[in-house]
Parts: C-alpha cells; sequence; structure tokens
C-alpha cells in the first residue's frame, strides 16, 4: 500500500474509533437511571407539574421514539405531550441520533475486522481517534462551562435549521421535562465520559501496539 493509502486508512479507521466512542457515550447517556437522575438534578418534574415517576415515565417514552422513529404521541392530560413543532425536532434529534448509532456500531465492526488483518493500523488509528475525541471534549466541556447558552446555540445552530428548536418555556412541555437545568449537567457529563473513554481508548491501543512490537 501507498504513503497515501496507509494515510487514507489510518484516517478512516481513526474516524471509525472516535464514532464508536461518541456512540458508546450516547448510549450510556440514554439509560433511563442516568436519564433519571438528570430529570431529578433538574427538577422537571416541578416545572412539569407532575410527580417525578411521571416525568421519568414521560421521558422514557420519548427516548424510545427517539430510537424507533416514532411520532412522539406521548399522551398528556387529555391530549399530547408535545405540538407538531416540538414533535418535528425530536423528529430532527432522532435522524441525527440514530445516524451516530450507526455510525459507531459500523466503527465498532469495522475496528474488530481490521483488528484481525491490520493490528498495527488498528493500535495506532485507535489511539489517533480516541485522542481526537479527547480533545474535541475538553473544549466542548470548557466552551460549555463558560458559556453553555451560546455553546448550546451554536451546536444546535450547526445540526438543525433556524427556527425549529427554539420553544416557549411557559407553553413549550418539551422544555419543561428538559429545561437548561437538565442539559448543563448532562452537557458536561457527557464531555466528561467521552473524555474517559478517549482515555482508556489510548491506554488500550498502547497496550496492544507493545504486544505487537514484543
Amino acid at each position: 500500500m501507498s504513503v497515501l493509502g496507509r494515510l487514507i486508512a489510518r484516517c478512516l479507521t481513526a474516524i471509525a474509533a472516535g464514532f464508536f466512542l461518541a456512540s458508546a457515550a450516547l448510549l450510556l447517556f440514554l439509560l433511563p437511571p442516568v436519564t433519571h437522575l438528570f430529570l431529578d438534578i433538574a427538577g422537571s418534574a416541578h416545572y412539569l407539574g407532575v410527580s417525578p415517576r411521571d416525568a421519568h415515565t414521560l421521558s422514557d417514552a420519548l427516548v424510545g421514539e427517539l430510537l424507533t422513529s416514532g411520532g412522539f404521541l406521548v399522551p398528556f392530560g387529555s391530549g399530547l405531550l408535545l405540538d407538531a413543532g416540538e414533535r418535528a425536532h425530536l423528529a430532527d434529534v432522532g435522524n441525527l441520533m440514530r445516524l451516530v448509532l450507526l455510525a459507531g456500531g459500523c466503527g465498532a465492526f469495522a475496528l474488530l475486522l481490521l483488528a484481525r488483518k491490520r493490528p498495527a493500523l488498528v493500535s495506532h488509528a485507535a489511539r489517533d481517534g480516541a485522542l481526537l475525541i479527547g480533545v474535541l471534549a475538553s473544549g466542548a466541556g470548557a466552551a460549555f462551562l463558560l458559556a453553555f447558552d451560546a455553546t448550546f446555540a451554536f451546536f444546535h445552530g450547526l445540526v438543525f435549521a433556524d427556527g425549529t428548536w427554539t420553544f416557549n418555556w411557559s407553553t413549550s412541555h418539551l422544555i419543561q421535562l428538559y429545561p437548561t437545568s437538565f442539559w448543563i449537567p448532562a452537557a458536561l457529563s457527557y464531555c466528561v465520559a467521552l473524555i474517559v473513554l478517549a482515555t482508556v481508548g489510548v491506554v488500550l491501543s498502547r497496550r496492544m501496539a507493545r504486544r505487537q512490537g514484543a
């Protein structure tokens, strides 16, 4: 393989490792106990006017719909929890989330396959991908810590069309269930989780490289 070919292969493998780490952290934060913890920290039940258990149930239903491309027609009182605009936004979120998870799954499969045929490539590229994710997560975490609202708006503006993700606090059940006090600790914790996973990835890739050199 030419030098350019090896470079391209290493970059693609590093990207696969990065998507795997990002999707692994995402799956962790979709677990009900984790989501429930952040809901309780945020006081979502109080804002929505329901019990904590009901807030957990509503959130679990929405997360399930995100993963399965549902219509988000979650009952609430005598009507629905979300209006048409909120449901459309969550459909966009679900599409993005499933794309990340699919990319992470494909990345994991590619790493496992290449580890048998090109272990040296995987050990070096996985380290590169883990380092990249760690650096990006550190930068994002610092930005969230210093200017959460601006950073939150920046990331939303990158992936969602203007006007599709802003709602009125006083009338939006989506915002009341997931207020800013939910997203601040969740976003910071996600960045920390990525840094931890990236660190583990670097350590494992270095051990793999040492074994190959032995």
